[in-house]
């Protein structure tokens, strides 16, 4: 027969894993501490996709597993169906859902869990922008930024809203004697239209009959307005260019939060009949002529976006406007 007896001193270490294992047990089961959502509202919303800014009240990151928005056609969604998770670097989360269907009600909560369980900020309800068409048939996702509402895509119409033709300049043109309307694309490749647009002279630009029906091109004052919502010229650069390859690799900064996806087009008309800066920079029109300096011919304003820098605004002597060509933006009425 085995002996069945233990010392006292067998008896008191079993007591002490028992013990260790009990209160290791209640440590795990006792739920993390998770961040209150203080609010969650639209940051901007577009045709396809939306951000919202959302602010946290934390006591302890260390809890926190995922974080991010959820998102369904029907309300109440949960992380069960469609969600994103991101990280929080601060009080303040930018959250971004893209691939959304045009002219569609949406409803969307931004969520904080642990491995124990899941918090939810309040239902935000909203309808995807319509997008808008050209007179050639080309269509641009729109997106609301604060007040405003832009297209999301370089315009790329070859034609004035009325129907008539713009005039291409090509490879073959006498520059030096160029003095009319025109358009070209960047190395006058047809194969840079889709992803950057044409190119516009001051001429077309100034014609009032570039955009479509309804839509304009931007003042001097109307990209202020939208620097100044995105938080002015030292950091807006890195919400309004779009994310990926397309800028250089030293583009880390860039999160497209706006949803202006800003494009490096490039331009035309440094030097006569030449093209610099696809890929690395974006320069677009306003519509001012700035008369500020005394040039009785007046400036014209532009804004540019360089690879990592700020907004810049730009310009240079009107009675160049014809030999230079720059991409277009247009703001709605």
């Amino acid at each position: 027969m085995s002996n069945c007896k233990f010392s006292s001193k067998r008896v008191l270490v079993f007591i002490c894993l028992l013990s260790a294992i009990a209160i290791s047990c209640e440590k795990e089961s006792t739920p993390l501490t998770l961040p209150t959502i203080k609010s969650s509202k639209i940051f901007t919303l577009s045709s396809n996709a939306i951000t919202i800014k959302s602010t946290f009240d934390i006591t302890n990151k260390e809890g926190i597993t995922t974080i991010g928005i959820c998102w369904d056609s029907q309300s109440n969604p949960s992380v069960c169906g469609n969600f994103t998770s991101s990280s929080l670097s601060d009080s303040i989360l930018y959250t971004r859902i893209e691939g959304l269907v045009p002219n569609t009600k949406y409803y969307a909560r931004v969520y904080a869990s642990n491995k124990d369980q899941e918090v939810y900020g309040p239902e935000i309800e909203f309808t995807t922008n319509n997008t808008v068409e050209d007179i050639e048939g080309n269509f641009y996702n729109t997106v609301t930024i604060g007040t405003q509402t832009w297209m999301v895509e370089n315009l790329k119409t070859t034609k004035y809203n009325d129907g008539s033709d713009i005039p291409f300049v090509s490879s073959s043109t006498n520059w030096a004697e160029f003095n009319s309307s025109g358009y070209n694309y960047y190395d006058y490749q047809i194969v840079n239209k889709n992803l950057y647009g044409a190119l516009y002279n001051w001429q077309v630009v100034n014609s009032g009959e570039l955009c479509p029906d309804g839509w304009h091109i931007p003042t001097d004052k109307e990209w202020t307005t939208l620097i100044d919502y995105l938080g002015g010229e030292d950091v807006a650069s890195e919400f309004l260019k779009a994310v990926g390859n397309i800028w250089p690799s030293t583009n880390n900064e860039a999160n497209n939060y706006s949803g202006f996806c800003a494009l490096p087009g490039g331009e035309s008309g440094t030097a006569l009949g030449s093209f610099s800066g696809l890929g690395r920079e974006g320069i677009w029109w306003s519509s001012t002529i700035d008369h500020s300096s005394g040039d009785s011919e007046g400036w014209n304003i532009t804004r540019a976006i360089l690879e990592n820098s700020t907004v810049q605004r730009n310009g240079f002597s009107s009675n160049a406007g014809t030999l230079n060509f720059l991409s277009v933006r247009c703001i709605k009425n």
